[in-house]
């Protein structure tokens, strides 16, 4: 796998789950839209919304589109920047296998900018060819990463794909290659949490 530094790291997580802040990785991007509605510039920003902006910016460098559509909510704001952050923190989550899965669960819900964002994290940060790209989306057993980053990777698109046929066979896998129970919950967080901002991207044209 890539080395990463630790601001590569984070940075690679934060992009990859608010996933629009730039488009200068993206390989083909689509047409940028005017979004639906109006929410809190970051030179407009005054109160908590304000200092969330500055502790997004002092850890990553940039405050992504889809956070700042939460402005609107400065409570909802603070609460996701929160969860951004402890989902974030477990080390035991390769970023290349959660940048994978979100491509993929993008590409599930049809949201091309999420998907574009992702590919080209893939390509760019961890050094993925277009024809691996291509292998692992028509086929994502085909990942090459190791078993328990494989087995949570494949656990996680069944998640938001097939909730319903997860049972117990699924979870001790899991916990035989060493993933914990709070790991499994918080794959499964991470996988709905995309879910959510591919819905919240596409709803109201968020670029």
């Amino acid at each position: 796998m890539t080395r990463l530094t630790k601001s590569t790291t984070s940075l690679a997580m934060i992009l990859g789950l608010s996933l629009c802040a730039s488009a200068t990785e993206i390989p083909t991007q689509p047409k940028i839209t005017k979004p639906l509605i109006s929410y809190v510039s970051e030179s407009d920003a005054t109160g908590d919304v304000k200092a969330v902006y500055d502790e997004i910016r002092k850890a990553y460098g940039i405050v992504p589109e889809p956070i700042k559509g939460l402005s609107l909510n400065p409570a909802m704001l603070r609460n996701t920047w929160k969860t951004y952050k402890i989902l974030g923190s477990n080390k035991n989550f390769s970023p290349k296998m959660t940048t994978m899965m979100r491509m993929m669960i993008a590409e599930a819900h049809q949201c091309k900018f999420c998907v574009g964002f992702n590919k080209g994290m893939l390509m760019n940060v961890f050094k993925l060819s277009a024809d691996e790209i291509e292998s692992i989306q028509k086929d994502p057993t085909s990942v090459k990463l190791d078993p328990k980053q494989k087995a949570m990777l494949l656990f996680m698109l069944k998640a938001t794909s097939q909730p319903e046929k997860v049972d117990q066979t699924d979870i001790d896998k899991l916990k035989k290659l060493g993933w914990s129970q709070k790991d499994i919950t918080e794959g499964v967080k991470q996988a709905s949490e995309m879910v959510a901002t591919t819905i919240f991207i596409d709803t109201f044209k968020i670029m």
